[in-house]
Order: C-alpha cells, then sequence, then structure tokens
C-alpha cells in the first residue's frame, strides 16, 4: 500500500492534472529505470519543467514507500482527482488481489481455447486497474504482444477524460516495461456515460463482451445531479426507492455481454437487502440469471471507506437458483475453489431482500420468523427526533436555578426550563441505571399539546411550531440562544431553497408525538441493548423505541430480544458493520416474530434475571438449537 505521505504529498496539485501526472509519471519511469525512446504519449510527461518538484517526490517516495510498483501507480492515479470529484465519481482504489482473482475467474469460466480473441471489457474503467489486471493475464495466457492485447482484447469506458487518459498511460507503461517501446498503441478507450452510451456506434460489429469486469462506481442517490438520475431512470433496475449509482451497471454490463459470457463486479453487498435495490433483485429473480456470491460480511475492502462488499459473479444464462458463499479476506486471497450454497429464486423475497445462508440457517431463519406474530405488527416501531442540528437544540445543562437552564459554565447564557423537555440518546444506553446520567434537555418550541382526546383515549398528538413572535416574547433567552445560532441552523439540507420549516424548528417533524411506554434502542449495535422506560414524554434521538400501552407486555419483549436466539436473527439477517456491530434499523428488526407464551412463560420471563435459563426457554419456543 502506498505510504499516506506519499500520497499526501500530491494532494495539493489534484485539480492540475497535467502537473500530477507529470510527477506521478515521470517518478515512476526515473524509480524503475525504464528507458523510453518512441512512446509519444509517455515522452510527452518527461518534458519540460517541474524537475524540483519530481526530485521531491522521488525523494519522499524513496524514503517512505521504498518502492513504485504498478500498485502504486494505480493507487496514487485513483486518489489524485479533482476536488470536484471526489463523492461523484464513486472511484476507489481495489486491493490488487480482488483485481487477480476476479480476473482470473472470469477467464476461468470462458473457453480457454479461444483466449486469444476474449474481449474484455470495463464500463466504468477509472484509472484503468482492472484493464491493466486483463491485460497482464492475458499477455501470460496468449504470449501476444500488449500492443496486440491493447488493440484486440480489452476496452474501456468512463466518464472523464482524465480518467482515461491515466488508462492510456497505465497500458502504455505496461508495455513499455516489458520492453515494447512503439510510439503508439491503437486502444479501445473511450470517454462517455456508461448510462446512455451505445457500444455500437463505437465498435465495429460490435456483438457483445466475453466478459465485463470492474468496480462500478459507489454514488449514493443524494450525491447525484439532475441529469445522471434522468439518465439511470431509463434503467429497469432503477424502479424503486432511490437507487444508488452501482445499481444500473448491473444491467448495462449484462446487456453488453454475449449469452455465454460473464459479468464480475465487486460491489457493495447492500443490494441483498436494501429498499433501493428491489428492482434490481427482481430483475435478477425474473431473468432467471445465474448468479453467484461471494460475501465479505462485516470486512471492511477498501480502506477508508466505510463500504462493506462483494464479489458478483453472473452468467449470462438461466439458473434456478442463486449461489452464495459468506468468505473472509484471507480464504478468497488463498485461491481455494468455494462451495456455494445454493438457494432457490422461489424462495427469495425480492421485496424484503433475499436472506441468502447455508440451509440450516435459512430453517432456522424461517422457524424464528414464523412462530408468533412479527414484531413490526405487535408493536409500534418509531424513529427518534431529528433536528439536523442536535448540538444547537440538546444539551446537558451545567447549572440550573428555579427558571432556567444555563447549557455553559457561562451564567449569561440560560434557556428556560418551560421550553425544555427530556431527552435520550439511545444508542449511549446498556440499562436502564444509564437513563439518568445520559438524561439532556432539548429546546422545543412547539405549542403544549393534549394527550388525550375528548373521549378519553391516548391519541397521538400533533405538536404546532410557535409562531416567532411568540416564541421570542415568551422564551426570550431560548429565542436568542437559538438567534445566535441561526447561521448554522440555516445551513441545514445545505441551505437549499423551497425548505419548508422555520429557522428555529426541527429540521423533521418526525417523532414530535412520540409519547407513552418504550423500550429504546440504538441505531446499531454490537449486542442487544433494549432499555425500557415508562416515563411516557421522555423524547429520544439517534435511536429507535417500541411502543405499548402494556408495561408487561415491553418487559417481556425486553427479555425476548434481549436473548440468544434474537441477536443470533440480527447476526444471520441484518447490516452488518466493523467490530461485529449489525444494524437494528425496522427493516431488520420487523420480522421477528414474538412467539407465543403461556401466563406462566410469561411471568417466568418477568421473573428471571437468569440469562442461560431464558435463552433456553427462548430456544424450545422457537424451535432452534444455537
Amino acid at each position: 500500500m502506498t505510504h499516506k505521505e506519499v500520497i499526501k504529498f500530491l494532494q495539493p496539485f489534484a485539480d492540475d492534472l497535467q502537473i500530477v501526472n507529470k510527477i506521478i509519471i515521470e517518478t515512476y519511469i526515473n524509480f524503475n529505470k525504464i528507458d523510453i525512446k518512441h512512446n509519444k504519449l509517455i515522452l510527452s510527461y518527461i518534458s519540460g519543467n517541474s524537475k524540483k518538484l519530481i526530485y521531491d517526490f522521488t525523494e519522499l517516495v524513496k524514503a517512505k514507500n521504498k518502492k513504485f510498483d504498478f500498485d502504486d501507480l494505480i493507487h496514487l492515479f485513483e486518489t489524485t482527482v479533482p476536488a470536484k470529484d471526489l463523492v461523484v465519481n464513486g472511484a476507489v482504489y481495489t486491493p490488487d488481489f480482488i483485481k487477480k482473482r476476479l480476473v482470473k475467474e472470469s477467464i476461468k469460466e470462458l473457453n480457454i481455447d479461444d483466449v486469444f480473441n476474449l474481449k474484455f471489457a470495463d464500463i466504468s474503467c477509472g484509472s484503468g486497474a482492472f484493464l491493466y489486471t486483463v491485460a497482464e493475464q492475458l499477455y501470460q495466457l496468449t504470449g501476444n504482444s500488449f500492443a496486440s492485447i491493447f488493440d484486440r482484447n480489452i476496452y474501456g469506458l468512463d466518464i472523464s477524460d482524465y480518467s482515461v487518459e491515466r488508462t492510456k498511460v497505465l497500458l502504455s507503461l505496461l508495455a513499455l516495461k516489458n520492453g515494447e517501446d512503439e510510439e503508439s498503441y491503437s486502444f479501445n478507450l473511450f470517454t462517455g456515460n456508461a448510462l446512455d452510451f451505445d457500444w455500437n456506434h463505437h465498435v465495429s460489429y460490435f456483438n457483445g463482451f466475453d466478459a465485463v469486469v470492474g468496480n462500478p462506481p459507489y454514488v449514493r442517490a443524494k450525491h447525484l445531479d439532475p441529469e445522471t438520475k434522468k439518465h439511470m431512470s431509463k434503467w429497469e433496475v432503477t424502479k424503486s426507492g432511490n437507487p444508488d449509482l452501482y445499481i444500473p451497471f448491473f444491467e448495462i454490463g449484462l446487456q453488453n455481454l454475449k449469452p455465454d459470457g460473464i459479468l464480475s463486479y465487486i460491489t457493495v453487498n447492500t443490494f441483498k437487502r436494501s429498499v433501493n435495490a428491489r428492482s434490481l433483485r427482481e430483475f435478477f429473480s425474473v431473468n432467471s440469471l445465474d448468479v453467484s456470491i461471494l460475501d465479505f460480511g462485516n470486512q471492511q475492502i477498501f480502506k477508508n471507506k466505510s463500504t462493506y462488499t462483494c464479489i458478483v459473479y453472473i452468467k449470462n444464462k438461466v439458473d434456478s437458483d442463486i449461489k452464495y458463499k459468506k468468505v473472509t479476506v484471507d480464504e478468497f486471497k488463498k485461491d481455494n475453489e468455494f462451495t456455494y450454497d445454493r438457494v432457490s429464486y422461489s424462495i427469495l423475497d425480492n421485496k424484503k431482500g433475499w436472506l441468502l445462508s447455508e440451509p440450516n440457517t435459512l430453517i432456522n431463519i424461517h422457524k424464528i420468523q414464523t412462530a408468533g406474530t412479527p414484531l413490526g405488527c405487535k408493536f409500534s416501531i418509531k424513529n427518534g427526533l431529528a433536528t439536523l442540528s442536535n448540538d444547537v437544540f440538546i444539551f446537558k445543562p451545567v447549572n440550573e436555578d428555579e427558571k432556567y437552564y444555563y447549557p455553559t459554565n457561562c451564567t449569561s447564557i440560560k434557556i428556560e426550563k418551560a421550553i425544555c423537555r427530556d431527552i435520550i440518546k439511545p444508542n449511549r444506553l446498556k440499562n436502564e441505571i444509564d437513563l439518568i446520567s445520559n438524561l439532556e434537555k432539548i429546546i422545543f418550541p412547539y405549542y403544549p399539546i393534549d394527550f388525550i382526546d375528548s373521549n378519553g383515549n391516548d391519541k397521538a398528538p400533533t405538536p404546532i411550531v410557535f409562531e416567532e413572535n411568540y416564541f421570542k416574547n415568551t422564551f426570550p433567552c431560548a429565542y436568542a440562544y437559538l438567534e445566535k445560532n441561526k447561521p448554522l441552523l440555516l445551513k441545514r439540507d445545505k441551505g437549499r431553497e423551497g425548505v419548508k420549516y422555520k429557522w428555529f424548528e426541527f429540521g423533521r417533524t418526525q417523532a414530535l408525538a412520540n409519547f407513552g411506554r418504550k423500550l429504546l434502542f440504538p441505531y446499531m449495535s454490537n449486542k442487544p441493548y433494549f432499555v425500557f422506560t415508562n416515563t411516557t414524554n421522555l423524547l429520544f434521538y439517534a435511536g429507535y423505541a417500541a411502543f405499548s400501552h402494556s408495561e408487561r407486555e415491553l418487559l417481556i419483549l425486553q427479555k425476548i430480544l434481549k436473548s440468544k436466539v434474537f441477536w443470533y436473527y440480527i447476526q444471520k439477517t441484518s447490516k452488518p458493520y466493523t467490530n461485529d456491530y449489525y444494524a437494528l434499523a425496522k427493516n431488520y428488526v420487523k420480522d421477528f416474530s414474538i412467539c407465543n407464551l403461556s401466563i406462566e412463560e410469561e411471568n417466568f420471563l418477568l421473573e428471571s434475571n437468569n440469562p442461560y435459563e431464558i435463552d433456553e426457554l427462548m430456544m424450545r419456543k422457537y424451535d432452534v438449537a444455537i
């Protein structure tokens, strides 16, 4: 891996592509003592000034990195991109061991006797890392010149012209390093948007690729511009939720495959369960595609990226099953064959998400989900408040008197008690004792509301935000405090025009009416932490709660959810994160069924504090051995 100081040196030049490319390319050539006499492209980068910069960079590489190989070259190309493209182009550095095995497996699945004529494509090629790997492996297999491989076997596309230029540089240097100093090479590399690029218009007699490989761009839906969303909308797999950019690249890749071709991607593993990938799952299922998934679970492949990935191989033929295997990075590196578990498309739920695992686990999950009433039907599961500026609205008083809370040691800053409400953050809670030490206050600029309707029944109240004059006159200290932070509050939703809430109210209306007894739990956790409170007017943020009128029901639920059975269910069905954390969002907990219990069993749960005894009962009730 390239030393961070080497990468840091180049960051100030990232927006000047001519300079940064020159520094990287000339340093690589000098470091590896490559003699170039003919190649015009590379010679154009090693002429002119910048000698001092190149000398300094070379010395830094020698001191910190000790080496400068192709992997370093690729890493620097992928990490030195213009600031405007850092988020929107979705490019990341893919480790070498991933590229090598992914390409190797792709070649193995194709007709090895016809390897001389295979056509590989990367339709979001970035700086050419996968195409470099393809060229290298085809060179070893065929003995053909790189010039021939570039011309006949590999094709690339990227939306950024500088990425295409870097791909040409990378492939040229690969040939030059191996003694092929041609004046120029014939490349099949194109600048264009894969979402609306027609290969038939650019490649003569195009009849599809044998393999499409790569790492499709991972850009979240919220970062996509309107034009990109418009282009995405024409693809069948983008019809659900707010799809991220990687999703249509499956359909695009498959559309451009030969009938017996293979698509091989490393991509995020969230498409198995996420709402915005429902149409993608439907696409795979309806077309009965031959899909194989190697899932890295909660192991992170991309350094400094909080994404969780898998390898997806899709053969352009029909199969009634998905093939799935959860693997570790170390297992993948060993280059061993994997025995996949087969899961029939017929038992997969495209809407709720795919549960992919080995057969015994799937049987257990089915038992757990059908042993009683789903949690989401039996209890109301709600999200917490979203102010979009918690540091302004929420505070822990340093001091107080009869009328005011003091959020800091400065006595001139005070907030009227009458406008404040108690609030808690569930992800700080392990047990009920933590409720006391973690209690905070929130400025609540909403009119008082009734909790009881005219018939004496509980109802979900609808708070109404203060009129500004009323707020200013009735709670002048709280108003002054928020007004001081007004510039920050106006930046919520990135200051977009058309935002409808007042500057001093919460950014979202969700959870304003979250009153009642509840069981609090965090967004994600490494253990089943569920904390009961009967303080009906306690608000919460950055977490969830299950609500019920019955204290008894919530306390029984607490024992069930803290059991081994529930946590087993979460580990097998939820979204994993690092350090054995798992998501506890409603989408992941709502289908866990609450088993039917006798009065005696309910009383046992309420009275017992022995987790082993409770686990034994739960395993009997759900008929699972774990």
